[in-house]
């Protein structure tokens, strides 16, 4: 189970967030020192930044982690978790961790072969690091670009360009110790085009071996200078490559015993594994074929303790070569065989990681398609509601809250003793000879036009419901007496006020209104029968007008 696939812990009682930035500076470092230790202790902790709330520390937990599983060849583990990350820092617009968590998926998709997903995320990473101005974080991602266009033939010249413009970044950022291993890296590019062009042009491989050993030197020069050992045997490795492909065996011989003797003080098994394999070659090319054997017999079992099968291929097609030079031909066929299978074996493997990886990714758009699926279903569902809501407590005619709603609205009102209001009842004048005259079809549109000027003119806190008929009822907010007889004149004016003649053609529309402002305690009944009789006590003296309940 990854890190970001375990279930959430249970808290019993409130736990208090650690501090993040210390921890994720201690994760930083276990990620290469010990990638299961930093898994593990990102589990510890990643359910309770969850449960905090703490998506940034979530964000840079999920990072990390998503590091320690690459370094663990747990490629769909490492993907999910840097995905993750990358989604956080997206929406927290977070530019640098967003553009970290996209350097970790470069590198995953590189160690599968697939080349082209990997600098198509590493070219995202380094867009997002320019934008925010950060030299030295600019130039990292340029280093890991480096390193995966190094290992591609026909990108060499990007490699050169991009790792020197890292170390010239990182010069600018006052960085001279990472400025340091981009000259380095750029010493090991430029051996690798040498090896390449040692077959088919030998004249170019001279030409960019003495390149190399120039870098390399100013590499060893600069990493001695400020104290970097691991920069300074990466340096002098890169020396001992370019002094071969230049064709200087003693020069070599002599960089492998300084490289060697670096090591003793500065043990490191990466860089012990890459000594046996070029003193291995160095060996082989100067004639001494039963030391090679040795040499190349320990970097094998070097490379067993460290499960590195790329370089156990590269050791077993030199060893090849120590045991036909020594005639020793069942030996040589037995180291073919192996250096077959395995190769085999790598291809295998790629296609299975490939295939895990993929596997994994269709479960995850299959999971995120079933996502959209019912949030979509959610919503209609929300939607269907809500109107189904709407219906039931509107007028389908004119819009406005029907007399369900105006009740509803009535008892909270009237239940709030601090809240004072007007209740107002509106009649239609004469409404029977619109139907009668123009027919009813004209007396809805009547109706609906009235139910548009009500809702237009009354306030925000307001509510203008259709009552029944044509009567309608307005409840005001916060009004006594005096400002509710005002308040519902200006509304009986904008009524008359409005063009009626496209509907009743040389008619007007005028309105009865009768209001009661609500007395403290008072029922809701009492109000509307007091408002009903102010209704009917303009309708009984020649109506249009406003009448307020005493």
């Amino acid at each position: 189970m990854s890190v970001t696939d375990a279930p959430h812990a249970t808290f019993a009682h409130p736990v208090d967030a650690p501090d993040w930035d210390a921890l994720v500076d201690e994760l930083e470092l276990l990620q290469e020192s010990d990638a299961p230790a930093c898994v593990e202790r990102a589990r510890e902790h990643l359910d309770l930044a969850r449960l905090h709330g703490d998506e940034h520390a979530e964000m840079r937990l999920s990072c990390c982690v998503a590091f320690a599983h690459h370094v663990l060849a747990q490629d769909a583990d490492a993907l999910r978790a840097a995905e993750r990350a990358q989604h956080l820092a997206h929406e927290l617009g977070d530019l640098v961790w967003e553009s970290r968590a996209l350097v970790c998926q470069g590198l995953v998709h590189h160690e599968i072969g697939d080349v082209e997903g990997a600098i198509d995320e590493l070219d995202r990473a380094l867009g997002l690091r320019r934008q925010t101005d950060d030299d030295a974080g600019t130039a990292s991602v340029l280093n890991s670009l480096g390193t995966v266009y190094m290992g591609m033939p026909h990108f060499a010249p990007q490699a050169a360009q991009v790792l020197s413009e890292a170390r010239r970044l990182w010069l600018a950022a006052d960085d001279p110790d990472h400025a340091s291993m981009a000259l380095t890296n750029l010493a090991k590019a430029y051996v690798v085009t040498s090896g390449r062009l040692v077959a088919a042009n030998p004249r170019g491989a001279l030409a960019a071996a003495r390149h190399a050993l120039g870098i390399a030197r100013q590499s060893v020069d600069e990493a001695d200078a400020a104290g970097l050992a691991r920069t300074g045997i990466d340096a002098r490795l890169a020396v001992v490559g370019a002094h071969m492909h230049a064709g200087d065996l003693e020069a070599a011989g002599q960089a492998l015993e300084g490289t060697h003797a670096m090591l003793r003080t500065f043990p490191s098994a990466r860089q012990e594994l890459q000594y046996h394999g070029l003193r291995g070659r160095w060996l082989v090319r100067t004639g001494r074929l039963d030391e090679a054997v040795l040499a190349l017999c320990d970097g094998l079992d070097l490379c067993a303790e460290l499960d590195r099968p790329g370089e156990r291929i590269e050791l077993l097609s030199t060893l090849v070569d120590a045991h036909e030079g020594r005639g020793d031909l069942p030996s040589a066929l037995a180291a073919l065989r192996e250096l077959h299978e395995l190769t085999l074996q790598q291809g295998d493997a790629i296609a299975d990681r490939r295939a895990l990886l993929l596997s994994s990714r269709l479960e995850v758009e299959r999971a995120e398609r079933a996502a959209d699926a019912e949030r979509t279903r959610a919503r209609a569902l929300e939607e269907h509601n809500a109107r189904l809501e709407h219906e039931a407590t509107h007028d389908a005619l004119t819009g406005l809250p029907n007399r369900r709603a105006l009740d509803v609205a009535l008892a909270r009102w009237s239940g709030d003793p601090s809240r004072r209001f007007a209740c107002v009842l509106l009649d239609i004048d004469h409404f029977k000879r619109v139907n009668d005259e123009f027919s009813h079809q004209v007396g809805d549109q009547v109706l609906a036009r009235l139910g548009e000027v009500l809702h237009d003119v009354v306030r925000a806190s307001d509510l203008a419901a259709r009552y029944g008929g044509e009567e309608f009822a307005i409840l005001l907010d916060g009004l006594t007496d005096v400002n509710a007889a005002d308040a519902c004149e200006r509304i009986r004016r904008v009524i008359v006020a409005q063009r009626w003649d496209d509907l009743i053609p040389g008619g007007t529309l005028t309105v009865s209104v009768g209001v009661a402002v609500h007395r403290p305690d008072e029922t809701v009944a009492s109000m509307l029968t007091r408002a009903d009789e102010a209704l009917y006590h303009v309708k009984r003296n020649g109506r249009d007008a406003v009448h307020v309940a005493l």
